[in-house]
């Protein structure tokens, strides 16, 4: 089917209570074992690109490539520019066909933030895309950004919604990008109070290093979608490291990347099936 925006499969999951995932990929492999997973439990998902997974694969080949494998699947997939830096990344993703973008301008001072968020989320809607924003500092490194962590205040929600206009919000509770191990603790009350600030889908980004009973806890009080990538390029590698050392001779790479590909598959499927969304499609 077509894609289809971040805001029509995020806006029934807050509704609802479960929320979506969007795996951050980088080639094809990843693509077709995210999404023929979440199609095999009819699940939506979010195939999230970031400019650096976009300058490897390049910026008119991988968003081809997701286009095709959505449009032959049978679920919801949205195909999201995750964590723009700048307003050409958001031009050049609306060119290329994507369905949601994002505009991180968590790094620069509040009014600045709003600015471009702004402008932003005015050229997404002009072409009838949704578009991501980010509250406070999410904690760690993601492309070229890196952040000691600033928890979102929930007071700000407000303000920062209305003068921006944005879609959803990401917003920082705990959860810290790149964490290799699953013991992030979320401050879950602070998460009730943004939650209860703004009726928008919120954001969990980091969820590779959050444990699952803490995920179902976020999708429960208003995250709508939680971002899962570092998890997926460890796994892939891990068993591609694993599989060389087995079959030294093989030379087909076909064969070599398969077991990296059921690995994340594997992810995708629990993560789906820890966030609720199986059978929501």
């Amino acid at each position: 089917m077509p894609l289809v925006t971040a805001t029509e499969v995020l806006k029934p999951a807050r509704a609802h209570k479960y929320a979506v995932g969007a795996f951050n990929c980088i080639n094809l492999e990843y693509v077709r074992a995210v999404v023929d997973t979440a199609e095999s439990l009819r699940s939506p998902v979010i195939v999230a690109l970031t400019t650096g997974a976009l300058g490897y694969a390049g910026w008119e080949a991988l968003p081809a490539a997701v286009r095709a494998v959505a449009e032959a699947a049978s679920t919801p997939v949205v195909m999201h520019l995750d964590h723009g830096q700048s307003l050409e990344d958001i031009r050049r993703a609306l060119e290329a066909g994507f369905s949601s973008v994002m505009i991180d301008a968590s790094h620069l001072p509040l009014e600045e933030n709003i600015l471009l968020t702004r402008e932003a989320a005015q050229m997404a809607h002009a072409v009838g895309v949704s578009l991501e924003g980010e509250l406070g500092q999410i904690g760690g490194k993601e492309e070229e950004i890196v952040s000691e962590g600033l928890l979102t205040d929930p007071e700000m929600v407000p303000y920062f919604v209305e003068a921006t206009g944005l879609d959803v919000l990401a917003a920082s509770f705990g959860s810290i990008h790149q964490k290799a191990t699953r013991d992030a603790h979320l401050d879950l009350p602070r998460l009730e109070r943004i939650a209860a600030a703004t009726p928008l889908p919120l954001v969990l980004h980091g969820g590779s290093g959050v444990p699952n009973n803490m995920l179902q806890a976020a999708a429960g009080r208003g995250v709508a979608k939680v971002n899962v990538g570092t998890e997926l390029q460890r796994t892939f590698a891990r068993a591609l490291r694993n599989t060389l050392q087995l079959q030294p001779e093989e030379w087909d790479v076909r064969k070599l990347l398969k077991p990296s590909i059921k690995a994340i598959a594997s992810v995708v499927r629990e993560r789906l099936e820890v966030l609720g969304s199986v059978g929501r499609a």
